[in-house]
């Protein structure tokens, strides 16, 4: 058995330094053609944003509409609190749902709540899209 590691190490390259220099040179080569390419060619953005004007055709992406929609009927402070409940409940919820089985029919509870909640954030979209 020593014979063999002997003959397995004479055919092995070792990771560090010869393996680990490759890699980085090949990494820095790559993120140098980056950098010569982002400055021979530069990416022409548009005219610069006006930060005091915002406008008025602005939506979010589709997962974040149903905020959008809670944001157009509730107070702006409470816009912000709801999501944030959510999300502590969502943290909470193996410490607030004890249950020993897995089964969503022993669970009526979670699933109702989960239900609505995804109830909620389909009528929030709703609004967000057409109000």
């Amino acid at each position: 058995m020593d014979t063999n590691k002997k003959e397995l190490d004479k055919d092995t390259v070792p990771f560090f330094p010869n393996h680990l220099t490759t890699e980085v040179s090949v990494a820095l080569g790559i993120l140098g053609v980056v950098f010569f390419l982002a400055g021979v060619i530069p990416k022409d953005l548009g005219p610069p944003a006006n930060p005091v004007m915002t406008p008025a055709h602005i939506e979010p992406d589709w997962y974040f509409m149903w905020l959008f929609g809670l944001l157009k009927i509730v107070p702006q402070l409470l816009g912000l609190l709801i999501p944030a409940l959510l999300v502590i409940g969502i943290f909470l919820l193996p410490w607030l749902d004890r249950s020993t089985s897995r089964r969503p029919e022993a669970r009526p509870w979670v699933i109702i709540g989960a239900e609505i909640v995804l109830i909620l954030m389909v009528v929030l979209t709703y609004i967000a899209l057409h109000f």
